[in-house]
């Protein structure tokens, strides 16, 4: 339970040492709040006002990005963490009953995809109808103009099921075939993904998770398609939401609930030599910082261990010279935004490496796109939300590129939305297409 004078204490604490660096002075909407307000009260922080500190926290959309550019980050002596200081300042407002009940309906993932791909059609349907948007702006809170995101009628959960199913029942793969550049014709890969019965190369768990499993099921197929033309070993077992759009409301509790439900479903198979690969950054960022911080416990340690994201788990099979780099197709020029949340796990530019392995030609994108899960839907920031994405647009149009990536899903959303329709590729697309899957 947070007491609200201790959490203002520590807040007066971390701002005055912003107050004096002010190096995160253009990271987000957030900072700019901040600044502004300390400079109406010359730098007399005693004249912050309770709202200020809520519009602050109310700004922050949890990218992390402010944490890496920090210089007092632990171990030094501030020991700053101001992404999770907003977190503490939205579980406080929850537990004042200052959450809304939009903001609260929005983060539960699962039960929203569960419902909308029930109803997938209608749900579409009504979605880019202005009438039942003007419904939702009013009522709900969600701005009429946000391109939201669709709902599948199958899952991924549901089609990898099926497709396995067929195996087992000794369809011909053969005959499943897809059409591929230039019209050929590509058989899907065996479960075992060697198709002569040899053992795998490497076994891994595909940690989807909401994004995938209701949204961009090409996403999930395509990271199936690619790791199994490699040899990989895929099994996909029971899971929820990382728990990451719970942060939004402040809901520590419930993100716990995530953690250790995932945490013993993916333990299990990490003692039998799986490694997790996640294809969304916020699911990989969640299983390989914020689990381990939230559980300090040597299963979540564990598992975090053994946690990467596709595209870095392919470049780790590339430096062991398991990957199969022959690449008939060349994908041409890209402009490659690299999520927020990807950025923070400073493992690099992965899934540049990875495109470039197929001949592509690649410029990277190091710009917010805005959307930033729940946070750019709302009413109250859709317009700051399409703001800060033209940044991102500007440098995407000055790239001339053929084709548009990036790693989340929702970032591809705003970008396609925020550049008048261009479609956004996910690198593991690119990488699909690269091979003539």
């Amino acid at each position: 339970m947070l007491e609200r004078p201790a959490v203002v204490q520590e807040t007066l604490r971390i701002f005055e040492v912003c107050d004096g660096c002010r190096r995160c002075f253009n990271l987000c909407p957030s900072f700019n709040t901040l600044f502004e307000r300390i400079d109406a009260g010359d730098s007399d922080l005693s004249k912050l006002a309770p709202r200020d500190f809520e519009q602050v926290a109310d700004e922050c959309y949890y990218c992390k990005l402010c944490y890496n550019h920090c210089p007092y980050t632990p171990p030094h002596q501030y020991e700053i963490d101001f992404p999770r200081l907003m977190v503490g300042w939205k579980k406080l407002q929850a537990q004042e009953g200052k959450a809304r009940w939009r903001d609260r309906l929005l983060v539960r993932t699962d039960w929203i995809g569960t419902l909308g791909t029930l109803l997938a059609p209608l749900a579409n349907w009504a979605n880019a109808q202005a009438w039942f948007r003007g419904i939702l702006h009013r009522i709900a809170g969600i701005h009429r103009d946000r391109q939201l995101v669709r709902f599948q009628e199958e899952t991924f959960p549901h089609w990898l099921q099926r497709t396995r199913d067929d195996r087992r029942r000794g369809l011909s793969v053969g005959k499943q075939a897809e059409v591929g550049a230039g019209g050929a014709r590509v058989p899907v890969a065996p479960s075992n993904a060697t198709g002569d019965g040899s053992p795998p190369v490497a076994k891994v768990v595909l940690f989807s998770t909401c994004l995938v499993d209701y949204h961009s099921v090409e996403v999930g197929q395509a990271t199936v398609a690619v790791l199994e033309k490699n040899g990989v070993e895929v099994v996909r077992p029971e899971q929820q939401c990382c728990g990451m759009p719970l942060f939004d409301t402040g809901d520590i509790p419930g993100v716990l609930r995530k953690a250790q439900a995932n945490l013993a479903a993916l333990k299990p198979w990490v003692d039998r030599g799986y490694d997790i690969i996640a294809p969304v950054p916020s699911c990989s960022l969640m299983l390989k910082r914020e689990y381990p911080h939230l559980l300090p416990t040597e299963d979540a340690k564990l598992v975090a261990s053994h946690t990467f994201d596709v595209c870095e788990y392919l470049m780790k099979l590339k430096k062991q010279g398991k990957l199969d780099t022959n690449f008939p197709n060349r994908p041409g020029k890209i402009a490659y935004q690299i999520p927020c949340h990807l950025r923070d796990q400073n493992i690099g530019f992965k899934s540049k490496e990875l495109m470039e392995l197929t001949g592509a030609s690649v410029e990277v994108i190091e710009r917010c796109s805005g959307h930033d899960g729940t946070w750019g839907v709302k009413v109250e920031f859709f317009d700051l939300s399409m703001k800060i994405a033209a940044k991102a647009v500007r440098e995407v149009e000055a790239a001339q590129a053929d084709l548009v990536v990036s790693d989340c899903p929702l970032s591809g959303v705003q970008l396609t939305q925020a550049s008048g329709g261009k479609p956004t590729l996910h690198p593991i697309e690119v990488v699909k297409r690269a091979y003539g899957i």
